[in-house]
């Protein structure tokens, strides 16, 4: 540990420093360095499964379970839970199909199958971004954002939803379609190509929404964010868990609220995960944070974490721990960790870059009146002899396990070994030395499966494109198929505004409103008349048998005889071909007219149209 006092002017100067080596650090990271960040679940209630990438079987889902990309997350109707994946916080519902497609340094990908989803980002730096994928079409996001998915499978819709006081939305699907869905707009796609695009009307609030929206006050209301980044996973969870110390000699410090003798990386287990290796689930609910940032120091007989800078960002790693090589138990292999004291560095035991080495040494050690964050801590770490760093917690807070049982994922707690404690005299930090499993360890097996569809989704992605929902999936052009019709409505969204097919408006004679006409106009019901028709006298009435051949439209057809049935439409119409029709066989028929006076009484002896009164009158005059 390095210890030295600062002035204020210089402790500035070094922050100041370091903020624009963090910020400066990130476009010339190397390409073998791990993602910026890491993915967990949280707030898992009821039944919730998960399917790990590259198997076939299905594990209980729990709180703090990390996850990679390519896991799969399926909750049966009663459960529902948060996967938080870097910057983005992704609440699902019950029934809800999930998958983290990619987590590198580029940004989040998730797939979405169904089910709803509450979705919130914090913003990316440069160069990142944020897209969800979904059956109809994909949504990016380059800013903050907080936005709702409501994806109907069945009906083959999705409903994009962004809420007021939200950045924009850019959405993209097959075909070309492409849109930009403002804040407080929804918009209901369905088919994959051409896409039906339809906005409609927000919906009210459901018990899902109130869920995850108190979730969400808990974190922007937190006292923690006094002392912490809040790009910080899990940080609002300190509050109910401990008590903060606002100033010590450490900085900022927070105490757990724990039984006695509790430490640090002690009740828990291992897992294995990409770009990461292992990497350490904590038992606490509220281990997001200090498991994964920050150090540990005992304070007055407490164990306290203490937080890197606020300023920043933080750099997440799979556990703030020193492994130490050089020991062994009963004549086997064994694993021992301890926590990280103030000022120590942390290093990696994955590929990465030196200036990732800094990177997430500086934004995780806080400058005090002991401690100074160090410029450089590459040629610390890669220093093999290094007994001059005391290492604090070597005595206080060490915990072994066979390595069998370390792989194998088991409960720290239940099976860790006593190690003489002078074999830890002169630490030697090495990698973990068990050897990773073959494939994801299912630790829990599922104890009532939900009925997840057996194959992947098929998703759109943010180039229009359609590919499974996996990692390593090909996209392929999304397939042309027949243009959907009219969406079917979806409660609480009632359709507004003009709709599409293909990013091309659709013309009125092809909205559903369009068809009722044609529908209450049949062609059964104005056939009857010509039976009334002989009653008025002259077989007149009866020549329209040759209007059908004139004009086989139907307009023409039902002029004749049914115009009672079509007044609303074209009364006049009709009218006007029949007496030009009638004056070719006879003339002198043609002036009373008598094609008219039939259609005067065939509605029962009700009151025809104005028009067809006056030509009434003109019957009269004859008599």
């Amino acid at each position: 540990m390095h210890v030295k006092h600062f002035s204020l002017a210089q402790t500035l100067l070094v922050t100041g420093m370091l903020a624009g080596m963090a910020l400066a650090a990130t476009p010339s990271r190397a390409q073998n360095d791990p993602p910026f960040g890491s993915a967990r679940l949280a707030h898992v209630e009821g039944n919730v499964s998960i399917q790990p990438n590259g198997v076939d079987d299905w594990g209980q889902a729990y709180v703090n379970m990390p996850t990679g990309p390519g896991d799969r997350i399926f909750t049966d109707p009663q459960g529902r839970g948060e996967l938080q994946a870097a910057q983005v916080r992704a609440y699902f519902s019950p029934s809800a199909d999930i998958t983290l497609i990619n987590l590198n340094y580029a940004g989040v990908e998730l797939g979405v199958g169904q089910g709803s989803f509450n979705i919130f980002s914090d913003g990316f730096l440069p160069g990142q971004g944020f897209s969800v994928q979904t059956p109809n079409g994909a949504v990016t996001v380059a800013t903050k954002a907080s936005f709702r998915l409501d994806v109907f499978p069945d009906q083959q819709t999705t409903i994009i939803t962004n809420y007021p006081n939200a950045g924009p939305l850019t959405l993209n699907g097959g075909g070309g379609f492409y849109t930009v869905l403002q804040p407080g707009e929804s918009l209901q796609l369905t088919g994959s190509n051409p896409v039906y695009a339809q906005p409609v009307q927000s919906s009210g609030a459901d018990d899902f929404e109130h869920w995850s929206d108190a979730i969400e006050s808990q974190r922007l209301n937190a006292i923690s964010a006094r002392y912490v980044s809040t790009e910080m996973p899990g940080y609002y969870e300190l509050d109910a868990a401990g008590d903060w110390q606002p100033q010590s000699d450490y900085g900022p410090i927070w105490f757990p609220h724990v039984n006695a003798g509790w430490a640090p990386y002690h009740f828990g287990h291992w897992v294995h995960m990409p770009f990461f290796g292992w990497t350490w689930v904590a038992d606490e609910p509220w281990g997001a944070a200090p498991f994964h940032y920050g150090r540990w120091v005992v304070v007055g007989g407490r164990w306290g974490w203490i937080p890197g800078p606020r300023e920043g960002h933080p750099v997440w790693s799979p556990a703030q721990v020193v492994f130490a090589g050089g020991v062994s138990f009963g004549g086997g292999g064994v694993s021992v960790w301890f926590p990280l004291g103030p000022g120590e560095a942390y290093k990696p035991w994955y590929p990465c870059s030196p200036q990732y080495i800094n990177q997430i040494n500086i934004t995780n050690i806080h400058e005090s009146k002991v401690v100074h964050v160090q410029t450089n801590y590459v040629t610390i770490v890669n220093v093999t002899n290094v007994t001059n760093v005391t290492y604090v917690n070597r005595t206080v807070g060490v915990t072994a396990m066979k390595q069998e049982d370390f792989a194998a994922g088991r409960s720290t707690s239940a099976v860790a070994v006593k190690i003489d404690p002078q074999q830890l005299a002169h630490i030697q930090p090495a990698a973990p030395a068990a050897k990773p499993p073959a494939q994801p360890v299912i630790l829990h097996p599922v104890q009532k499966p939900a009925a997840a569809p057996q194959q992947r989704p098929v998703l759109i992605n943010s180039k229009g494109m359609q590919a499974v929902a996996s990692p390593n999936a090909k996209p392929i052009a999304v397939p042309v198929k027949a243009a959907p019709p009219a969406p079917k409505p979806i409660p609480g969204h009632t359709p507004i505004g003009t709709a599409t097919v293909g990013n091309k408006p659709v013309p009125p004679a092809a909205a559903p409103a369009a068809a009722k006409p044609a529908v209450t106009a049949p062609a059964s019901k104005p056939e009857p008349p010509p039976t009334k028709a002989p009653t008025p006298a002259t077989p007149t009435a009866k020549a329209p048998a040759p209007s059908p051949e004139k004009a086989p439209t139907s307009p023409a057809a039902k002029a004749p005889a049914p115009p009672p049935a079509q007044p609303a439409k074209t009364p006049t119409a009709p009218a006007a071909k029949a007496p030009a029709a009638k004056p070719a066989p006879t003339a002198p028929e043609a002036k009373p007219a008598t094609s008219e006076k039939p259609p005067a009484t065939t509605k029962d002896g009700k009151k025809p149209a104005n028009k067809k009164e006056d030509k009434k009158e003109e019957e009269k005059k004859p008599e």
